[in-house]
């Protein structure tokens, strides 16, 4: 097979168009007699006119030829096929890019001619704690952000004279609810920067207050009355979260492709973080936490307890 970079037909069309250029209108019919300005005008456009169809022509057929090319190629990451060379560059204006929505939803072409796959990935690994337990330890991805969650309450009970439970995961968006169950007055709040509040006293039987977190991080819990009550809430941007299993492995589904920020948390431990990159079915990851023991903290005016520290 012959090779060629476009079809024949574009080529003829090239020739007939320069044919047309070089003949003399007047020539034409038999006629020697020059035309007129007006007629030499009309001539002029008309051939301005075809000139632009053809060329429009033959950018169209030129773009069917390289997309058909690619497919022969393999989508261009191929050895060409025998007989058929690759297109070189050509006098015609380059075809319009894709726009987002025109490119395939699962592929993407790198810069080596390489083709990512654009779908949802799944992310999973272990968590290693040195010094400390797998217990509340949880894992995210913190550089994915949805809508505030709506009309989702978790209750944090006061009770015994301790928040009931002492950790929890929620969305941004969630609302926090505090019931007072012991016969003693309580204060719930929180200096924590992205989610600071401050409940106020109140008793068992009064109507349970709340707080909506919007911030994302975690949230430091406390009772301005009883130091050792405290809590600690994790606000995750979005739902790509999972809480790490008694063997320390955990995953996570449905992450889409990308650079992604993961963060490893637990109450007792540091907080780590690393970039992954998103672009397969799955991507493998490993954190090591280190345990930190807990550090004493004010009361919400920035003081230490007063002698009632139960």
């Amino acid at each position: 097979m012959e090779k060629t970079s476009r079809p024949i037909w574009a080529g003829i069309l090239s020739a007939l168009l320069i044919a047309q250029l070089a003949a003399p209108a007047w020539a034409q019919n038999g006629q020697d007699v020059p035309p007129t300005r007006a007629e030499l005008a009309k001539l002029q456009n008309d051939v301005r006119e075809q000139r632009q169809l053809i060329i429009q022509m033959m950018q169209t057929e030129q773009q069917r030829y390289d997309m058909l090319l690619r497919l022969l190629q393999g989508q261009g990451g191929g050895t060409p096929l025998p007989g058929v060379a690759a297109a070189p560059a050509s006098g015609l204006s380059e075809p319009p890019a894709e726009s987002a929505s025109e490119k395939p939803a699962n592929k993407r072409s790198t810069a080596t001619g390489a083709v990512a796959d654009r779908r949802p990935g799944s992310i999973e690994g272990k968590v290693t704690v040195t010094g400390g337990s797998l217990e509340d330890v949880y894992v995210y991805v913190e550089n994915v952000k949805m809508p505030l969650t709506h009309h989702k309450v978790v209750e944090i009970k006061q009770e015994g004279r301790q928040f009931s439970p002492r950790v929890a995961v929620v969305q941004t968006g969630t609302n926090l609810m505090f019931p007072n169950m012991d016969a003693v007055y309580h204060n719930v709040f929180s200096n924590s920067p992205r989610n600071s509040f401050d409940l106020g006293t109140y008793q068992a039987g009064d109507k349970a207050r709340s707080v909506t977190v919007t911030g994302p991080g975690v949230v430091d819990i406390f009772c301005n009355i009883h130091q050792k009550m405290s809590a600690k809430v994790l606000v995750v941007p979005s739902v790509l979260y999972a809480k790490v299993r008694p063997d320390g492995t955990f995953r996570i589904e449905n992450v889409p492709p990308g650079v992604r920020r993961l963060v490893a948390w637990s109450p007792e431990t540091k907080v780590e973080s690393q970039r992954v990159a998103v672009n397969g079915p799955t991507t493998a990851v490993s954190f090591t936490l280190a345990h930190e023991d807990p550090s004493a903290h004010a009361n919400k005016f920035g003081q230490a307890y007063g002698s009632y520290r139960d």
